[in-house]
């Protein structure tokens, strides 16, 4: 069975939690975010911020830039209870997978404009036009914020970085927010948080996270 999602993926409520179990402070600056985006206050690029904040953009853009493959375990907690999970994530430019563990197996597949969820159990299928969710801008290639990127906002905390993003053709559409822990300027990948224009939330924490590993072209196969 096949169907097509109208909302984004369930939010994390347990992400900051986890943060603080791995020794990281994250910034909750979501929320603040997704007013300054309701309300159409952001603008292209990253211009308008603050002169140490737009370095701070541009110190994740390179990493964005960089990164050419990212091997970590997840924990997606909120949202409906067959929703919820931890597993594996699997991330190149352009490219998403997330294999949920037992009680609930699912695989997530993202590339090409369009996520598809299988269900392992039952067998259905849930298919989700990246245009209608805020993860889209994750996968963008190559993923410039001058290029199509607003960068609504930037938070730091004393070992933590976070950058809020909204598309520039219509920012209405929704908020993707990336945190990183940041140690001496090292950047890691730790969460992915969204809102999409309808005010569904979804978010992931990750956690053992390993970048440059060899992932095979199939890894982003369609389930």
């Amino acid at each position: 069975m096949i169907s097509v999602v109208s909302s984004c993926l369930p939010v994390a409520g347990g992400i900051s939690a986890l943060f603080r179990r791995s020794g990281y402070r994250l910034v909750q600056g979501l929320a603040l975010g997704s007013a300054c985006l309701l309300s159409g206050c952001a603008v292209s690029g990253y211009s308008h911020l603050p002169p140490v904040q737009q370095t701070e953009a541009r110190q994740v853009e390179a990493w964005l830039e960089g990164v050419k493959s990212i091997e970590a375990g997840f924990v997606q907690t909120g949202g409906p209870a067959a929703l919820q999970g931890d597993g594996v994530f699997l991330y190149r430019p352009g490219a998403l997978r997330m294999n949920y563990a037992p009680p609930h197996e699912r695989i997530l597949v993202a590339r090409d404009g369009k996520l598809v969820l299988k269900d392992n159990q039952s067998g259905a299928v849930t298919q989700l036009a990246l245009s209608r969710t805020p993860l889209g801008m994750l996968l963008r290639t190559p993923l410039r914020f001058d290029d199509g990127i607003q960068v609504t906002d930037v938070q730091r905390g004393p070992s933590s970085l976070q950058v809020s993003l909204a598309q520039a053709s219509n920012p209405s559409q929704g908020l993707l927010t990336l945190q990183f822990s940041d140690e001496q300027g090292r950047l890691e990948l730790r969460g992915v948080q969204g809102v999409d224009g309808r005010g569904h939330r979804f978010g992931v924490a990750l956690y053992d996270v390993r970048t440059g590993v060899a992932l095979p072209p199939q890894t982003f196969t369609f389930p």
